[in-house]
């Protein structure tokens, strides 16, 4: 099936998630996330779980999701609701329906000791049924059970995202030409989000923040119905989802007349990017990475309008590990993919932003987007 991960990929990581599991002395684990569910075994649907021991694994679901998961998650044993009509006509529940409720069916089943759950995401209601389902049975919460194994990305991986930053440079520029006086927020950010879907993204990685003149100043505006000027400074921070994968980048440009002033803070947070993105290679401290674009800013004179982060970890999530902030601890490692998105913002004049994506690599680093910085999208770039 098209967007699913080859064998060996699912393969390799269902191996690693064992070793995470024989480490820390677990013998079972229930998922209940669903980029995890899908990282594990390429499943693309939602509402299930998998149930995984050192030696068998199972994915718990409903009617809905039966044939969808025989196609995207091969060699798993699927779990769904039963029942039987006994001689007198009544009819007996084998598997029980409810998510919960089969989990802790399987777990009596397999006579399961103990169960580690994930956390994270997991309800109170839900931790409660499957308690009262798996009764016999001690339910212990663990944090990050996969997350450590989805922050270096493989190879198969780094080409999702890719494909997904591929899909949504080229939906930019086509929107671009289209760009006239008179459009609103809404209807760029409707149209951008049409073009990526139709030219082949699962959907867009997030809410777009098409953010025109002044609005240009909220670090994460939500699209209006201000209308397109002939003179407007654009802040379009925008996504493709692929495969499961996401892409995120930032582009800040003009229309008609340029102010000094912003094209004079546009060149800054270039060159605070460009420092930030020169420092990326593995064994590289996440806060220095930070401090690199935040030095530039600051020796500007903006220190106190670039309030946020440099940049976060990308994956199946659009904000995942590692972070790129002046509190983040540890180091980068190969295999990582961040964004690297310094800004300054100037309530009633504007905002500039920049972003791209950036792996890194084995003696380095290597940027992603292709996407160039220009002043200007709609004609020549200046």
């Amino acid at each position: 099936m098209k967007n699913v991960p080859p064998r060996s990929e699912l393969t390799q990581r269902l191996r690693g998630f064992r070793d995470i599991l024989r480490k820390r002395g677990i013998s079972a684990a229930l998922i209940t996330n669903a980029r995890n569910v899908r990282y594990l075994s390429g499943f693309t649907g939602d509402d299930s779980a998998l149930l995984i021991t050192a030696s068998r694994k199972f994915m718990i679901t409903d009617f809905r999701f039966i044939e969808e998961a025989g196609l995207t998650a091969k060699g798993w044993k699927l779990i769904f609701e039963k029942s039987v009509r006994e001689p007198d006509g009544k009819m007996r529940v084998i598997v029980p329906h409810g998510l919960m409720e089969k989990a802790g069916y399987m777990c009596r089943k397999l006579r399961l000791r103990r169960l580690a759950v994930e956390s994270a995401d997991m309800r109170v209601v839900d931790m409660r049924a499957l308690r009262k389902a798996a009764r016999g049975v001690r339910v212990k919460p663990e944090d990050a059970l996969v997350a450590e194994l989805r922050v270096c990305k493989s190879a198969w991986e780094v080409k999702q995202i890719e494909h997904a930053l591929r899909i949504q440079e080229r939906c930019f520029r086509e929107l671009c030409t289209g760009l006239k006086a008179g459009m609103t927020e809404r209807d760029a950010a409707a149209y951008l989000r049409y073009l990526m879907v139709r030219a082949g993204a699962e959907d867009e990685a997030f809410t777009c923040m098409f953010q025109m003149g002044s609005h240009s100043s909220l670090p994460h505006g939500r699209p209006t119905d201000r209308r397109l000027g002939r003179d407007a400074i654009i802040l379009l921070d925008f996504g493709s989802r692929y495969a499961g994968y996401h892409s995120d980048l930032t582009r800040t440009f003009f229309l008609g007349r340029i102010p000094p002033r912003l094209r004079h803070i546009h060149q800054i947070v270039l060159e605070a990017q460009q420092a930030a993105i020169a420092t990326v290679a593995p064994g590289v401290k996440m806060a220095d990475v930070d401090a690199a674009s935040r030095a530039v800013i600051s020796k500007a004179g903006y220190g106190a309008e670039f309030g946020h982060s440099t940049g976060h970890g990308l994956g199946m999530d659009i904000h995942e590990a590692p972070s790129l902030s002046a509190r983040a601890k540890g180091t980068l490692r190969e295999g990582m993919v961040v964004t690297v998105e310094p800004g300054i913002y100037l309530p009633g004049v504007g905002g500039v932003r920049i972003e791209d994506d950036v792996l890194v690599t084995r003696t380095g680093h290597r940027v992603l987007s292709r996407l160039s910085v220009g002043l200007r999208w709609t004609g020549e770039n200046d």
